[in-house]
This record gives C-alpha cells, structure tokens and sequence, in this order.
C-alpha cells in the first residue's frame, strides 16, 4: 500500500509539520543567533544611550532655564528696588516744586534745595542720584568730574551714547529702564550698570539712579558651579555597559566632568594612537549628534593602552557652550552576545527534542476537544450568540477534567455572560437614551428661564439689551438675568455657580428666583428702589441656609436708572465688569465681596456710576476668558479686551456675537470646558432715531 501525505492522519500531519518547523527553526537559530543577539544588545544598548542623552540634555536645558529665571528674577527685583527709591526723590522734589508753587520759596531756591537734597543722597552700595537737564548737562551729581558738564557726546565702553538713548525713551514715556557699561563711584573697571529715569516735566528735569548688576553674573556663575557639581555626583552613578560614562567639556577644550579627568584641558592629552587633536574630533562629531564618533581608548586594567575601540555620541549645548559626551566601548557590547549565544543554542536543541516529545502527547489529546469547541462556536455564531445544544460541551466537562474540560466549562459560562450581557445592553441602552432625553429637556427648561427674545424691551427707546449663554454640558451653572423693578429702574445680573451639570443648574435656577422674588419684596416693603448690596445681602442668607454641599454663586448686580444713567454695582465674587466709551475701554474696577451661600454675615456694599450716551456696560463669566484651544493656551483678558475696543462702539448684540466667534476661533474645535455667558446693556440719554 502506497502511503501519500493525504493518507496520513491530520494528527501525524500536524507532528511533522512541527518536527520540520522545530528542526528549520533550530537550523536557523544556530545560523543568525549570534549576529541576531549582537544587534538586539546593540541597538538595546545604544537605545539606552539615546534615552539618557535625551534625559542628560532635557536635565541641562531644564537647569539652565533655572538660571535664566534667577537672572530675571534678580533683574525684576533690581527694577523694582529702583523705581521705589526715585518715587521718594521724586516726592521730595514735587515737595520743594510745591513750595513754589505756593509762593513759599522762589523758583531758583526751590531747585537749589532739591538739588542739594538729592546730591546728598545714598542708598544701598553708596549708590547715588543723577539729574540731568535736557540739554543733557550734569546738574546734580556725586562726581565733581561730571557734574555740570555737558554729557551729550558721553559714550560707554560699547561705543553708545547712553544718555541720548535715556532723553528721547523719558520724553516719550515719562520713565524708562536702561543698561549700559559704567565705571562705578571710587573704582576703575567698568561694569554693566542697571538705571531708571524719570521725567520731572515742570523742571524739564531728568533724574535718574541705577545699581551696577555684576554680583548677578557672579551668583550665575556660583550657581552653575552647583549645577556641574550636581552633574557629577549623577554621572558617576551611570554606566554604559561595564565602563561606559558620560562626560562633558567646554568651548576651552577643559574638561568639567568626567569620572577620572576633571579639569583637565584636552589640549594637553598626547597619548599614542588618540591623536593630538582628539577634542577636535569631537567638536567635529556635534554637528552630526546622531551619528556615531569612534575612536582608539585605554581601559581599566589595561592603562596606557589605547588599542580599545570606543563609540563616542556628542550633544552640544550651545548656551552653555558644553559638550555632553557619551561613551562606551564596543568589545563590551559584543561580549553579552557571545555568552548568550552558547546558553542558547544549548537551550534550543534541548527544547527542540523535548518540544517535539511533549507535542506528540498533547496534538493527540487535544484533536477532539478542538474540534468539538471549534464547532460549538461555530454553531454560536450562526444563531447570533443565542441559545444553542451544548450537550457535546457538557459531556467533554464531565469526562475531560484538564485544560480543555475546564475550556469547554468556560465556553458554556461565556456563552450564558454573553447572553445576559446583550439583555442588560439593551436594558442599559434604553435607559441612557432616556436619560439623554430627559437632559435635553433640561437644557431646554433652563434655558427658557433665561431671557432670550430681543430686543427685549422694543417699547424702551433708553436701552439696547443682548445677552448669550453657551453651557459646557446639556445644563450648566451660569445665569443672567434683566427685568425693570419699577418703570425706571432696571435691574441686571450675571453669575456662575461653582459646579457643572444639574446640581449647578438647579442651584442657578433657585438663585435666580431668588434675586427677582428678593427684588421685588423689598421694593414693596420700602418707599425707594433696593440697592444692589441689599438685595445681594438677603439672597446671601437664603443661599447659607441648608446649603450642605457648600456650593457658591460669584455674582455681579447692578441697577440701572434708564432716565438719568445712573448705575449702582455690587461685585459677589465675580469677573470685573467694563465700561465701552467711544474707541476705549475701562475696568469698572469694584470692591471684590465673598461669594454668595459660603458665609452668612456678609456686608455688601455698592458702587456707583453714571453712563453717558451710546455707553455701554459690559458684564461675562469666566468661560470665556478661560476658554483653551488645542495648545492649552487660554483665551484670556488680553483678546477678550482687544475685541471690545475694537467694537467699542457697536450694539450690543454685535459685540457679543463678535466676541464669541472670536472665542469659537481661537479654540479651534478643542471641546469647551466651562459655560460661557455675556451681557451687555447700551445706554441712550436721548431716544434712538428711528
């Protein structure tokens, strides 16, 4: 009987496709696992080198943006020491000018008092005061070589005439900074010397002071001492290999760390087979970081023999000008390989005979069970995961009590999960949908508390009314509102509950109707119209009272007498209004009040104001000020200001339009994180033209 490979049983079938599987495999793991085993250590190796020459490179850059900040730091704390010096020259030069204004002193003594006063002047490390008239000559100054000369054509070390620099920035500012390089008082050298001028207009005066700043570049200089230092200690511990490390060196080839040649200049290095000018090869090599510099190295044991390869990566960081270096050598690379090499292939020829041995057992045990869970699952998915026989599944878990008895248990477990996961799918389904439902419903009863027809009052000729509200989620906790308290009052508000969702929307809801309801009882109860801080006060307690979840509501109020234009405003906490002149802006700056429901005694208090014609109030939450794009840059007070000068003098409903499709803009499709809601309210002290 001829015997064909289709005669054969699926199970020999399967052993020898896995005796010749194991035994090509085998072949060509004794082939390529070595050169395989080399270039795994390799690239593992130099991975790791360019993980941690990123990490060393971010750590340099991060440490060096740590100086830059100190040296700001310094430099804002010098400004600001300084300008608070001459603000008390100042005043008591404004206080000699007053004198003769006053009639109390004649214009010549007055000077000749203000200048012997600000001469004799010292603060600090006897540092002085200058002034200068505008021609630029000395007339007050602690050096009799300068004072009353005429320091036009003066010129620092750098060959600029700092002084003409000082007049036209005073005359066209009032008061400047400027840095250039002078000798200072008593000394020599000339250094980098930190001044602030300002403008004494009534004298045509200039007067100045300044601090020389050198102590700032030698605090950098100690503080970057630390830093290396710090690398030091954090090289050491690192190794590439078994004797691989990091180093670095500077601009002046000297060496700042290394595990055993710091402070050593490579220019002095000649040793054999290196090369003289091994520091230049690797200036050489940082301009091509990525690529590898190799290059002949002693080793531990073997001093003063440079016949080891090593592999060098360079990085430069060019504001430090230093050079972080990475080396190891290649014969450690290899060695890994070399060893595991022969674990391997002994490993692999003892799992080949044994693989196949224990395969014989196992392909013959597990062809039924296989075919029997093969074709119950196939029967599964036919009837759409329903209920199917699983009799032959029963009986493979009743008599099979292995891997396959306890899958064939798992199939018929998974199968009945299965099911009651579709029946509570659909159930769960169901329900999110109906609660979907019903916050759309939500949506739509908040925002028909808010008013949403303008204009809103067509019969009033005296004000012009837009708001907008735009909710995060379905519902949400920002609130406006405007209703007249009596024919020629109009009351208005804008706030933002704490939260989001529907506790915040129900918290708005009882807020708001409160403020009418509180608004209207004591307009009854009293012969005049309630002022803000009143009618803030009383919502106040209402909102303490029960208020166990310690939500709060920032809320700004004002009233509005449309017949004279006049404004009182009371500030709860929230984002300061602006008033729209004609091509400007202004902050209606107020009294920043707790948040209403967190404390119960609180005294609010009201602000006045009074809008002239075509002015506007404008009132917004912080959505939009707070609103992000994809760059998680925040939209902020800046552009929220430059699109309100810019329409500074436009209805209202065109000035929030415009300010929310700047907002949509500039977050670009990012999902929007807070409510965002506006109010703005234009006065006319005369009816519009029709």
């Amino acid at each position: 009987m001829k015997i064909t490979l289709r005669s054969l049983s699926f199970t020999t079938k399967m052993l020898l496709l896995i005796l010749i599987i194991l035994m090509c495999t085998t072949i060509s793991f004794m082939l390529f696992t070595q050169y395989e085993v080399e270039k795994i250590m390799w690239n593992t190796v130099t991975a790791s080198v360019h993980d941690m020459r990123r990490l060393i490179s971010l750590y340099v850059e991060n440490e060096y943006r740590g100086l830059l900040f100190h040296k700001e730091y310094a430099l804002n704390r010098y400004k600001e020491q300084l300008k608070n010096v001459t603000g008390l020259v100042i005043s008591d030069i404004d206080y000699y000018h007053s004198l003769y204004e006053k009639g109390v002193l004649s214009e010549q003594d007055a000077k000749a008092f203000a200048l012997e006063s600000v001469e004799n002047f010292r603060y600090g490390n006897n540092d002085y005061f200058y002034i200068y008239n505008t021609d630029l000559v000395a007339i007050s100054h602690p050096d009799p070589l300068i004072k009353d000369s005429d320091m036009t054509e003066y010129q620092d070390v750098k060959g600029n005439y700092p002084l003409k620099m000082i007049r036209d920035n005073v005359y066209k500012t009032g008061s400047c900074f400027e840095s250039f390089w002078y000798i200072r008082l008593n000394e020599s050298k000339p250094v980098e010397k930190l001044t602030y001028n300002y403008y004494f207009k009534p004298w045509n005066w200039i007067i100045g002071t300044g601090v020389y700043i050198d102590d700032i570049d030698k605090d950098i200089e100690s503080k970057l001492e630390e830093i290396l230092s710090e690398f030091r200690k954090t090289f050491s511990k690192i190794r590439i290999g078994e004797n691989g490390y990091f180093f670095i060196f500077n601009n002046n080839h000297i060496i700042l760390v290394h595990p055993t040649m710091e402070g050593v200049d490579f220019a002095d290095i000649h040793e054999s087979g290196m090369g003289i000018e091994h520091w230049e090869h690797l200036v050489e090599a940082s301009k091509n970081p990525d690529t590898p510099y190799i290059y002949l190295w002693d080793k531990p044991g073997y001093e003063e023999n440079y016949k080891f390869k090593k592999i060098a990566y360079v990085d430069f960081f060019e504001p430090l000008n230093w050079y972080i270096v990475s080396s190891f050598y290649i014969d450690e690379m290899k060695e890994p390989s070399r060893r595991i090499f022969h674990r391997e292939l002994f490993i692999t020829l003892a799992a080949l005979l044994l693989g196949f041995t224990v395969t014989f057992f196992i392909v013959r045990r597990f062809t039924k069970p296989v075919k029997i869970l093969t074709s119950h699952a196939r029967q599964l998915t036919e009837n759409n995961f329903g209920i199917t026989d699983s009799t032959e599944l029963s009986r493979l878990t009743k008599f099979s009590h292995d891997e396959m008895g306890h899958l064939a248990e798992t199939f018929i477990s998974m199968e009945r999960t299965l099911q009651q996961y579709i029946t509570d799918l659909k159930l769960t389904t169901a329900a999110n949908e109906k609660i979907r439902s019903e916050l759309r419903i939500a949506h739509e009863i908040q925002m028909s508390m808010l008013s949403r027809t303008f204009p809103a009052f067509p019969e009033r000729d005296e004000i012009d009314i837009y708001a907008l509200l735009e909710p995060a989620k379905e519902v949400g906790g920002d609130l406006y509102d405007f209703f007249f308290i009596d024919n020629d009052h109009l009351c208005f508000l804008i706030g933002d509950v704490s939260d989001k969702g529907v506790p915040a929307a129900l918290f708005m809801a009882r807020s708001k109707s409160l403020i009418r309801a509180t608004s209207m009882l004591l307009k009854k109860g009293q012969t005049g119209i309630p002022s803000p801080a009143e009618i803030i006060s009383e919502v106040n307690l209402e909102l303490y009272r029960d208020n166990e979840h310690c939500m709060f509501l920032t809320l700004l109020l004002g009233i509005l007498n449309v017949t004279t234009g006049h404004i009182s405003l009371t500030n709860a906490g929230h984002n300061t209004p602006y008033l729209l002149k004609e091509n400007q802006i202004e902050l209606i700056e107020l009294p920043h009040k707790t948040p209403l429901g967190l404390r119960e005694n609180i005294q609010y208090t009201s602000e006045e104001l009074m809008l002239s014609d075509r002015q506007s109030i404008f009132l917004y939450t912080d959505g939009i000020t707070e609103a992000i794009n994809k760059k998680d840059e925040l939209f902020g007070e800046k552009k929220l200001e430059k699109t309100l000068r810019i329409q500074s003098d436009s209805s209202p409903n065109v000035v929030l339009k415009m300010i929310i499709k700047e907002v949509h803009k500039f977050a670009d499709g990012t999902p929007q994180s807070d409510d965002i809601t506006m109010l703005a309210i234009q006065y006319f002290s005369n009816k519009r033209e029709e």
